[in-house]
């Protein structure tokens, strides 16, 4: 259908959105601003399974605001991979200890996952972002759990589609990646205060097999 984005029209929208583009949401420096809401609820659903010690890679993680929290909590093996020239900058202007200590992953996640080494995060996570990946690149679920030792999380909504937003249900995905669902809920005002992710799927896979 011509109105859905092609998977070069997906890269080229979120490498070039910057602070002066129309969608609040997305602009870099509101996205460092986000408070620690989702965050929390985040380290209260993956616990006891995840670690302060763990190896953690943030998929998509723009100005880096997730991992700036995760930061503050304890959390000390810490990395990023991003596409956004933009969100790059803005997380060294807005947070300047955590760009010095974690490591920041350049690029597409096309182009970087398959490039990295297998086993080498104890948790791979997504927030809003493989809702993203264009159907053409389903492999990078594969790569995904792959890269991973132990866990994927992913917090994304599963049933809205646009130009740029696919629709799946992850446990599905996952678990023909060769992954078991832990567990899993769905955000509501009761359990997050951040509005912006009420409505979304929370998931916590374990790997169980070899990819």
């Amino acid at each position: 259908m011509p109105w859905i984005y092609s998977q070069i029209e997906c890269a080229e929208f979120w490498a070039g959105v910057d602070n002066n583009s129309p969608s609040d949401g997305n602009r870099p420096k509101l996205y460092a601003e986000k408070k620690s809401d989702i965050v929390e609820f985040l380290r209260d659903f993956w616990a006891p399974h995840v670690l302060q010690s763990d190896a953690i890679l943030e998929i998509g993680c723009n100005a880096g605001a997730n991992l700036q929290w995760l930061h503050r909590f304890g959390y000390g093996l810490l990395y990023g991979l991003e596409i956004n020239p933009s969100a790059m900058v803005q997380m060294e202007i807005s947070f300047p200890e955590l760009y010095k200590k974690m490591i920041l992953f350049r690029g597409s996640m096309e182009d970087l996952l398959p490039q990295m080494e297998s086993n080498s995060m104890d948790l791979i996570f997504t927030m809003g972002v493989a809702m993203h990946i264009h159907p053409a690149q389903n492999r990078l679920f594969t790569e995904m759990v792959r890269v991973s030792k132990k866990y994927i999380c992913t917090v994304e909504p599963e049933t809205a589609n646009s130009n740029y937003v696919f629709a799946r249900n992850y446990r599905r995905v996952f678990e023909k990646c060769g992954c078991l669902q832990l567990r899993s809920t769905q955000i509501t005002a009761g359990l997050c205060a951040d509005p912006a992710y009420w409505g979304c799927t929370v998931r916590l896979f374990k790997k169980v097999e070899t990819v």
